[in-house]
């Protein structure tokens, strides 16, 4: 009576055995199947990153392109409307400044005008009178 229990135990672990070595093998494959698979997408994927770092590298390009151009062109427009406040400041100040000289000989020129003036009605009343006084 031993043997046979130990002849079905012995079928079992055999069987077992088997079934253990059966599922080894078929993890080794499993995992050589694996690492190809990683490989294969590496490998696919590295057409793919380099055409991504290409597009990077583009659009660094372009992007610093276009920051470039917009700061020239800020940097221009502030320039240009510094230029024109410069102008704008100048000019009022000229306006200013030659329409005190204006009103200031405004003045003297009008001052002078009424002396003259008064110079000139003073000599043909002198005249008058003495042509008057001749007469008589």
């Amino acid at each position: 009576m031993s043997n046979k229990p130990g002849t079905a135990r012995e079928a079992l672990l055999a069987e077992l055995l088997g079934d253990v070595q059966i599922l080894l093998a078929r993890l080794e494959l499993a995992d050589k199947s694996a690492k190809e698979t990683a490989l294969a997408v590496t490998q696919a994927t590295a057409q793919y990153r380099s055409q991504v770092d290409e597009l990077v590298d583009k659009l660094r390009t372009e992007t610093a392109s276009i920051i470039m151009k917009t700061t020239e062109h800020a940097a221009q427009s502030l320039v240009g409307q510094q230029q024109e406040t410069l102008q704008k400041a100048a000019t009022q100040a000229m306006q200013l400044v030659l329409n005190e000289q204006l009103l200031k000989r405004s003045r003297l020129d009008w001052l002078m005008a009424a002396a003259v003036g008064a110079a000139t009605a003073a000599a043909v009343t002198l005249a008058l009178i003495a042509l008057r006084f001749q007469l008589t």
